[in-house]
């Protein structure tokens, strides 16, 4: 039996043009509140948004210039889909690590973000996912102070 115990949705991860023009867009059309802004370091660039409780919904990254956007884009228009696993704690995610290796899973990188901690892997067509385990509660703002104190960064972890 899978030890993966996933609540929900937690939050997408977009490849556009110009994220501070679609962080604008957000913000205008869907009500969304800029929470962090990516400094120095793979996320530079990035646009964190939520829609008022979590520390993202969804986060925009700059896009590769050799990467297409729009519909010719298929498979390549995200950067990746977390998942937020129920009542999770670091126990939790080395299980879910070990099975995903005994499985053959692809696991791209293992990162702490400060607010959560996170395994990357990939699916069969190698779209990237991400099961993470909070760990700064959503409740107050919290997440969302954090995420913006440490301007949305990753430290790669190993479990």
């Amino acid at each position: 039996m899978s030890p993966i115990n996933v609540a929900r949705i937690a939050h997408i991860v977009l490849f556009v043009k110009d994220p501070e023009a679609s962080a604008r867009w957000y913000a205008e059309i869907l009500n969304m509140k800029i929470t962090a802004r990516a400094g120095d370091g793979p996320y530079k660039g990035g646009v964190f948004l939520s829609f008022g409780m979590s520390d993202h919904d969804i986060a925009l990254f700059p896009a590769a210039a050799d990467t297409a956007i729009g519909k010719e884009a298929k498979g390549r228009e995200f950067e990746h889909i977390g998942l937020a696993m129920a009542g999770c704690d670091m126990e939790d995610l080395r299980a879910n690590y070990a099975f995903f290796r005994e499985r053959g899973v692809e696991i791209a990188e293992i990162l702490d973000h400060g607010v959560s901690v996170g395994i990357y892997f990939y699916d069969p067509d190698g779209h990237m996912l991400e099961v993470f385990c909070q760990n700064v509660p959503l409740e107050g703002g919290a997440s969302q102070a954090e995420l913006n104190r440490n301007e949305g960064q990753a430290n790669p972890i190993t479990l």
